[in-house]
Formats: C-alpha cells, structure tokens, sequence
C-alpha cells in the first residue's frame, strides 16, 4: 500500500537493484566471506566442463557448491569463492541446495547471474543480467593478480582482501544508473578504443580484437567507420604512432626498443610507418623534439 503516494522510487532497473544489493550485502560484511578456491587450467578436459576467455568468480551465498575436477573443491561452502581464471575451467556440483553469484569479467561488459538451486533439479540462473563499464585497467590489474595467486592459494591473508576489493569494484559498476543518450554501439566503440590504448604493445588485430568482444570482424569494422573518424587498422597505428612519440621525445632507447614498445617488433616496418606519418625518421624525430624528463 502507498503512504500518501510517497514510495520511494527505484533509481536502478529492477535486475540491476537485485545485483547491488547482493554485492552490499557481501561488501559490508566481509566477516561473512571465507576462502578463494582457485579452479585449474586442464590439457584436456572431460564432458560437462565449463571454460571461457574470461576471468570468472563464483561465490557462495548459501549452501554448498563444488566443482568436481578438483577432489578438494567438491565441497565449497557457505561464503568462500571459486575463482576461474581466463581459460581455466571448472565442472560446477549442484549436489545439495545452495545459493550462487556467478561473475564474469568481459572487456566491456560484467556478466551477472543468480542461481538458487535446488538439490538434483536442473540449474538455470533465476536472474542474469550484462551491464556495460568502461575499463579503465583497474579491475583487469585486479584480476591479473589473483590469476597469478592461483599459483599459491595457500596466500589467503593477500588473496582474501583482493578478491574483496574486486567485489567492491563490481559493486559500483552494479549500482551506476545506466547513462542515457549512450546506445551499445557508442559504448562497444568506446570500449574497443580504450582497450586498444590499453593494448596496444601486443598482437592487435581486427579478428583478435573481434573475438574479445564475441562480435564479428564485419561488426568491428561498420562500429569504427559508423562511430569515428578512421578505420580500425588506422586506429591501432594512430595510437602507436602517438604512443612512439611520446616515447621518442621522452626517453633515450634504441629505436628496436621504441618499436617493440608500440607493438612493432619489425624495427624497419616501424621506421617506414613513421616516416610516412610525420615525414622524418624516429631518429630525426628525436633529434628535433626530444624533451628532459626531470625525475
């Protein structure tokens, strides 16, 4: 019933307030939170395993939960986690009831889903849910790290204040109101720019960058030449070219290193591209604009 028609209003989508308040609710009790189970990454693996590109965290809001494909992770237990790294994989055990928050980390866009499950029934998320951010590194730093703690998962006293603040980061993404006027291209094409910059000193291609974002080369390139001002191979060059100059004026190393820098491990296919951009060689380059970096 409505009190003098004074009812609060939702400020977020209905799904989205679900997910921000599943995430308040494990941010602000962290007493309640346990263990980080790491799942591994298999030569082969068996039917029924689940493995993807992306990061993956699975928590365990009530009951138990398990994954089969490591004898000491059959039985995962109320507020502990399993995180998947990227191309690791896991076989999920829904063999009693139990609650779960399954989290993936895409490039552009954080994967949510809720199970409540119920004890030899089939699994399917009640809620679910994909919501844009634009990385900006400090999640993916994040998650770098605990990919590299799964080599020592006994390092619980580092690995639990970690997986901690990646659940605070994926708390202000949940409750961020959607930007109006934004629509998904003009997101996709800013999130593609910012992890091209991001990247941009290793493999970049239309294809590898395409399947990071599971849409197709094509998709890429009507996104670039309907969002922006160039194409996407002209792009990738810009910002390394930008990136090389900004080295160039800066630093003193060897044009082979300012190459490999920019993603460029053939120094004289770097040098004929710079000279075609701003009309003088790497070496010249420096010679006119170098700058002291005082430290």
């Amino acid at each position: 019933m409505r009190a003098g028609g004074n009812m609060p209003e939702r400020s977020l989508p209905a799904d989205q307030q679900f997910f921000a308040d599943l995430f308040s609710g494990l941010v602000l009790n962290p007493q309640q939170l346990g263990r980080v189970w790491f799942a591994h990454c298999h030569a082969t693996l068996p039917a029924g395993c689940f493995s993807i590109e992306w990061p993956r965290l699975d928590v365990v809001l009530r009951g138990e939960y398990g994954n089969r494909l490591v004898a000491e992770q059959k039985v995962i237990g109320q507020g502990e986690m399993l995180f998947i790294p990227a191309g690791a994989a896991n076989m999920s055990a829904f063999e009693k009831p139990n609650m779960l928050l399954s989290i993936v980390f895409a490039p552009s866009w954080l994967g949510l889903a809720f199970l409540d499950s119920r004890s030899g029934q089939p699994v399917y998320p009640q809620r679910k849910i994909e919501l844009p951010h634009p990385e900006r590194g400090e999640c993916a730093a994040m998650l770098m790290a605990l990919t590299h703690l799964s080599a020592s998962p006994q390092d619980q006293a580092i690995i639990q204040p970690l997986t901690l603040s990646v659940l605070h980061w994926c708390r202000k993404v949940v409750s961020t109101k959607p930007e109006p006027g934004l629509s998904r291209g003009d997101f996709l094409y800013q999130s593609i720019c910012n992890w091209v910059q991001e990247n941009y000193a290793g493999p970049v291609s239309r294809e590898s960058v395409a399947a990071l974002f599971t849409i197709t080369p094509n998709h890429l390139s009507r996104l670039f030449s309907q969002q922006g001002t160039m194409n996407f191979v002209d792009y990738v060059r810009w910002v390394r070219m930008a990136k090389a100059r900004t080295i160039l004026q800066k630093y003193h190393l060897p044009v082979s290193e300012v190459a490999k820098r920019c993603g460029y491990p053939d120094s004289d296919y770097f040098c004929r591209l710079f000279r075609r951009q701003f009309g003088l060689t790497p070496g010249e380059y420096r010679a006119r604009f170098s700058v002291t970096v005082r430290s």
